[in-house]
């Protein structure tokens, strides 16, 4: 695996930041740390610890995930497929009958 960029998540919670109309200075505070790191942080200078990314999660009232989404290297499965998924998996639990009665429900639609 590559490294993760912590300069796009360091915007990330910069953006973020911004958006909920907060400081450096009352991020560092709520993480007690020098301004300064967060500045570092938001920069991609410094990589924050797992810990260190949820609590800035938690202060800046979102997921974690909304700083790492851009790190995932696998295809998020789409609505369809999902319902797919779902469809096929309550179809194998019916008998042939069942399963020739919803064929033609489909074929009608």
């Amino acid at each position: 695996m590559d490294d993760l960029d912590f300069r796009a998540i360091g915007l990330k919670i910069r953006e973020r930041r911004k958006h909920q109309g907060l400081t450096q200075e009352y991020v560092a505070n709520q993480l007690d740390v020098n301004p300064s790191h967060v500045s570092n942080i938001e920069c991609g200078h410094a990589k924050p610890s797992l810990t260190t990314l949820v609590r800035i999660a938690n202060i800046l009232q979102c997921s974690a995930d909304y700083f790492l989404e851009g790190e995932y290297s696998f295809q998020r499965e789409s609505v369809a497929e999902t319902l797919d998924r779902q469809i096929m998996g309550k179809l194998k639990y019916f008998d042939a009958e069942k399963k020739q009665r919803v064929l033609k429900m489909i074929e009608l639609l």
